[in-house]
C-alpha cells in the first residue's frame, strides 16, 4: 500500500514539473505581461537609437505603460543633453508633444527641428504618485545642401478629439493635468499660459529677443545683483490661445510703479506663441542698492516670485561684459579692483591694526559678520541684506556666517553673480561655483543646492564639533526619492523644469527669518497682501509647530509648480484636511511626521519635512 503511495506521488510530482517547464519553453516576449514594478515602463517604438537622418525635422513614437496608473495619468516630459551642460535641458515646449491615452497604455509622439549634429534625447515618464523612469537615445542629423522638411503631418484636431473621448468620465482635475501635457501639441482650452523666462534687458533692446537666441547683455532676473539703474524686465509668455490680458502681469514690484508694453508675439512649434512684454518701472525708477521682489499676477499665471538687486553708488555706470563668461575680470569684483588697486584691501583689513588672523579692521570685532554687516545695513551704498537682524537666521548658535556661501575676494560675474565659493573639484565641470537653484532654474536633484549641501551633508562640523544635520541625502539617496511626497513634476504651464525634490529655497530664506528654522512667512510664490496668510511661527519647539507649518500649503490651496495638494475630507469645524485622520488628531495638532516620518523618532520629523512618505492609508497621495 505504501508502495502504491509512492508510485502516486511520484508521479503527480512529473506533471506538475512538465507543466511548470512547459510553460518556460513556451514563453515569448511578445505576449509576455508585465508585472507591477513601482514604475511606469518607456518604451520608443521609432528610431532606432543610432540612426541618421537627412533632415532636420526628427519624430519620435512610443509607448508609456504602468500597472498602477490609468493611461490620462501618465506624464511626459523630453530632455536633450546639452554639450555645454552637464545637466539635462527641458525641450518639451521646444517641440509637439502629441499624446493619446489607450485602454492599457499612453501613446505618444514628439516632433522637433534639431540642428546639425549628434543629439542626446531623454523621454522621462511619470506616474499618478510621482515616481519616474527615464529611456535615453542618440541620433544624428546630417543636412547636405538646402534643409529639406521631412514629409510629416498631423491633425491635431483628430488627435485632440481622440483624447478628449478617451479620458471621458474621469475628474476635472485630471482633466485639465492630462490636457496640459499635451498642451504643447494642441490648442485644447483651459491650458493656463505661464512664463517661461524673465531678463533684465538694457533700454532700446527689446526688438533683439528671440526664444532662441537670448542677446548676451541680458541678465537673468532670478537673485542677480548690480543691476543697472535704466534696465527693464522682460517677460516670455507662452500660450496655446490667444493672450490678452485685462489685469497686470506684474503684481507686486517693491514700491515702484511701471508700465506694461507688449512689444512681439512669436509663432513657434506647436501651436504655441511667445509673447513678449517689457515692464518699465517708474515713479520713481529703480533706485541704487535696493532688492526688488518681482511677484506674477497668480489669476493669470502660475505664482512665480523673483528678486533681483541693483547697483550700488559706486557701480552706477557698471555693465556685464557680454562675452566673457566666468572668467575673472578685475572690474567684476564686488569689493573693489584689488589686484590692480591694493588701497581696496584697506577696506577690509589693516596692515597694523587688524585684530584677526585674516587682519581684518573696521573696528568691527573678530566676527566675519560684523565685518560684512559694517557695510550692509544699508550704508556706504551697499545693498542691504532683508531679514538679517532676525533672531532665526544662520550664524545664530552656528558657525556659520556670511563667509560660509559668499567669498568676497570672489569675482561676482553674470553666472555667479553672488560671489559664491567654487564647487568642490568633482562638481566643478557640472558647474564652478556652488548652487542655489530657485523656481527658475531647479531641476529637482541635489545640483539644485549644493550651496546648502556643502554644510548639509551629514560630514561637515560645526566649531563646536557637532555634525551638521544631514539634509543632502535626500536630495540624493534614492531610497528617500522615491518615497517622498515632495517629489513632484512641474506642471508643464508652469514654466518650470522641476521633475524631483522640491528645492530648499521654496520653504527657506538663506538670511534669515522671524520664523522657527529660517521658514518663509509667504509660501507658494504668490504675494499674500493679508497678514493673516501668511505663515508665522508660534512656537520655538518643532514638534508643536510642525503641522501648522505643513498645513500652510497643504489646505488645497497653495499651488506648488502648478500643483496644489490634495484632501478629500476636511474638517467641519477647523477647516484642516482630515483625509485618514482622526478628527481629534487636529484637536491634539499630532506631528504629521508621526506617519509621514521615519521609524527613528529623532529623525522623523526631518525626514517628514524633507522626504515625506506618502501615507499608505491616504486615498489619494500628497503631491503639493
Amino acid at each position: 500500500m505504501k508502495r502504491m503511495n509512492f508510485k502516486r506521488k511520484l508521479i503527480s510530482y512529473i506533471v506538475i514539473w512538465s507543466v511548470v517547464f512547459g510553460s518556460l519553453l513556451s514563453y515569448s516576449p511578445e505576449n509576455r505581461v508585465l508585472s507591477a514594478t513601482g514604475v511606469p515602463e518607456i518604451t520608443l517604438i521609432s528610431p532606432v537609437g543610432g540612426s541618421v537622418f537627412e533632415v532636420s525635422k526628427v519624430e519620435f513614437t512610443g509607448k508609456i505603460l504602468d500597472d498602477l496608473t490609468t493611461p490620462d495619468k501618465l506624464l511626459v516630459k523630453v530632455f536633450e543633453q546639452s554639450n555645454v551642460s552637464e545637466q539635462p535641458i527641458d525641450i518639451t515646449n521646444e517641440g509637439q508633444l502629441i499624446i493619446t491615452p489607450k485602454e492599457q497604455y499612453l501613446e505618444f509622439s514628439y516632433i522637433k527641428d534639431f540642428s546639425e549634429g549628434e543629439h542626446k534625447i531623454s523621454f522621462i515618464g511619470t506616474d499618478g504618485d510621482g515616481f519616474s523612469s527615464s529611456l535615453e537615445t542618440s541620433f544624428t542629423v546630417e543636412l547636405s545642401g538646402n534643409m529639406i522638411e521631412s514629409p510629416v503631418s498631423i491633425d491635431n484636431s483628430s488627435n485632440a478629439t481622440a483624447q478628449a473621448s478617451s479620458i471621458e468620465g474621469i475628474d476635472s482635475k485630471t482633466t485639465v493635468k492630462t490636457a496640459v501635457v499635451s498642451a504643447t501639441a494642441t490648442t485644447e482650452n483651459g491650458i493656463r499660459p505661464y512664463m517661461a523666462k524673465m531678463y533684465l534687458i538694457p533700454p532700446g533692446s527689446e526688438g533683439d529677443y528671440r526664444p532662441d537666441n537670448v542677446p548676451e547683455s541680458y541678465l537673468p532676473a532670478e537673485d542677480m545683483t548690480r543691476v543697472p539703474l535704466d534696465y527693464k524686465i522682460l517677460i516670455d509668455i507662452r500660450s496655446a490661445e490667444a493672450f490678452n490680458p485685462s489685469q497686470p502681469l506684474v503684481s507686486f514690484f517693491g514700491d515702484s510703479k511701471g508700465t506694461e508694453k507688449l512689444v512681439n508675439s512669436i509663432e513657434l512649434s506647436g501651436g504655441i506663441t511667445s509673447y513678449v512684454y517689457t515692464f518699465t518701472p517708474e515713479n520713481p525708477k529703480l533706485d541704487t542698492a535696493k532688492t526688488y521682489s518681482v511677484y506674477l499676477n497668480p489669476n493669470i499665471l502660475t505664482p512665480r516670485f523673483l528678486k533681483f538687486t541693483t547697483v550700488s553708488n559706486n557701480y552706477e555706470s557698471y555693465q556685464f561684459p557680454a562675452d566673457k563668461g566666468n572668467e575673472a575680470r578685475d572690474n567684476d569684483y564686488i569689493h573693489g579692483p584689488f589686484s590692480l588697486v591694493s588701497n581696496a584691501c584697506s577696506f577690509c583689513h589693516s596692515t597694523h591694526n587688524g585684530n584677526t588672523l585674516t587682519l581684518e579692521s573696521r573696528n568691527t570685532g573678530s566676527e566675519s559678520d560684523n565685518l560684512c554687516m559694517a557695510c550692509h545695513d544699508g550704508t556706504y551704498g551697499s545693498p542691504k541684506l532683508e531679514d538679517t537682524y532676525n533672531s532665526n537666521k544662520h550664524n545664530q548658535n552656528s558657525s556659520a556666517s556670511c563667509t560660509s556661501c559668499h567669498n568676497p575676494h570672489t569675482p561676482g560675474t553674470k553666472e555667479n553673480p553672488n560671489s559664491f565659493h567654487a564647487s568642490k573639484a568633482e562638481d566643478a565641470d557640472i558647474n564652478p561655483f556652488l548652487t542655489y537653484k530657485k523656481v527658475s532654474t531647479a531641476n529637482g536633484d541635489v545640483t539644485d543646492s549644493t550651496l546648502c549641501f556643502s554644510c548639509h551633508n551629514g560630514i561637515t562640523k560645526d566649531e563646536k564639533g557637532n555634525i551638521i544635520s544631514n539634509i543632502e541625502q535626500y536630495y540624493k539617496n534614492e531610497m528617500y526619492i522615491g518615497q517622498s511626497g515632495h517629489n513632484i513634476t512641474a506642471s508643464n504651464d508652469s514654466g518650470s523644469m522641476l521633475n524631483g525634490q522640491i528645492p530648499c529655497a521654496e520653504c527657506h530664506e538663506t538670511h534669515g527669518s522671524s520664523n522657527i528654522k529660517m521658514l518663509r512667512s509667504n509660501l507658494g510664490n504668490a504675494k499674500l497682501e493679508d497678514p493673516k496668510l501668511l505663515y508665522k511661527s508660534t512656537s520655538a519647539d518643532w514638534v508643536a509647530e510642525e503641522r501648522s507649518f505643513c498645513l500652510s500649503c497643504h489646505k488645497n490651496s497653495t499651488e506648488i509648480y502648478g500643483n496644489k495638494s490634495t484632501f478629500n475630507l476636511v474638517s467641519d469645524t477647523t477647516g484642516d484636511p482630515i483625509q485618514g485622520h482622526q478628527e481629534e488628531d487636529n484637536v491634539k495638532n499630532t506631528p504629521c511626521s508621526s506617519c509621514h516620518g521615519g521609524s527613528d523618532p529623532e529623525k522623523a520629523a526631518v525626514e517628514a519635512a524633507h522626504a515625506p512618505k506618502k501615507g499608505t492609508h491616504l486615498q489619494a497621495p500628497i503631491n503639493p
